[in-house]
């Protein structure tokens, strides 16, 4: 390990810097003004709301020496303080990572293949999501051999292609967020699936414009013209704002829990986060990230909260 320092509507279908560790080099037209990014003649953001993570300069930066890890496609806080589960998309298999190290500290094996997109811890039981809106329920996965309660299916399908999983522990439900087409800039939905009835919200729960994505951060010249399109999601444990990653055009976007309005959006940059696909926080608000590296290795970003400076 080594230290370098993530239903559709189908009728519509000390000082340095990371980036300075890393000889990345901050991309014209991209300022950090105090807490907000304002990039590329994007409009500023909301007013009054502040942003606490530094997004291009995490704390620490690990390459996951881990063939099974190259790849993260889905990223989960546990009840163990330093302790994060991942799943890769080739196999039903959950990985318990030391969030300081990197290492792996278990394995849980409980499916040979499957295009896995999320996992999630909740409630002590541990589930996964495939692209195809499949959700699997694991208990007992401390044992050897872990049993699979059932697999629930949902209205969802490949054409959702779902990509985020979260644990929202007011509605005691998952939340599930649907990539859509990165080619198009129809509304990217997310839905509830209650834990209780086991049933998915009929109507999504959040919704995602990806065109008010792009007024708050416009294309960058040399960038593909696709649009926000989901591939990671998680709750803010204080908060309780929902991040949502998207991988096309390496955006994060913030939603207002209460009203899912956009609150903010940022364009990360590619140089540290080249495919960013799991996204996670503990419970003192560390965000963490999870990303495909370009050397064909796994990152693991650990973004500490900053406090907004005082007024003057």
């Amino acid at each position: 390990m080594r230290w370098m320092g993530l239903k559709a509507d189908r009728a519509r279908k000390s000082g340095k810097s990371a980036t300075a560790a890393l000889g990345v080099r901050l991309p014209k037209g991209l300022l950090w003004v105090g807490c907000m990014w304002l990039g590329y003649g994007s409009p500023a953001q909301e007013a009054a709301y502040f942003f606490p993570y530094q997004l291009d300069a995490p704390d620490t930066v690990l390459f996951l020496d881990w063939e099974a890890l190259r790849e993260i496609s889905g990223l989960s806080s546990t009840h163990q303080e330093g302790l994060l589960c991942a799943v890769s998309d080739e196999r039903g298999e959950i990985f318990f990572i030391d969030a300081a190290a990197g290492a792996i500290r278990r394995r849980v094996f409980f499916r040979e293949k499957g295009d896995f997109e999320g996992v999630e811890m909740a409630q002590d039981r541990l589930y996964a999501v495939r692209s195809n809106g499949q959700i699997y329920e694991i208990e007992g996965w401390k044992r050897r051999r872990p049993r699979i309660i059932t697999c629930y299916e949902t209205p969802l399908t490949k054409g959702d292609d779902v990509e985020g999983l979260a644990y929202d522990p007011d509605r005691k439900a998952l939340l599930v967020a649907c990539k859509g087409i990165p080619d198009s800039a129809h509304e990217r939905h997310i839905y509830a699936f209650d834990l209780l009835s086991k049933s998915l919200s009929d109507t999504p729960v959040f919704r995602i414009s990806p065109l008010q994505v792009n007024e708050r951060v416009p294309y960058a010249d040399g960038e593909k013209r696709q649009f926000f399109s989901p591939s990671g999601i998680a709750l803010h444990p204080v908060t309780k704002e929902v991040f949502v990653l998207s991988t096309a055009l390496k955006r994060l976007a913030v939603l207002d829990y209460a009203t899912g309005e956009l609150r903010y959006a940022a364009r990360l940059d590619r140089e540290i986060m080249p495919q960013p696909e799991g996204i996670a926080f503990d419970a003192a608000g560390r965000l963490f990230i999870a990303s495909e590296g370009k050397k064909g290795k796994g990152l693991l970003l650990r973004f500490s909260p900053k406090a907004p400076s005082p007024p003057e």
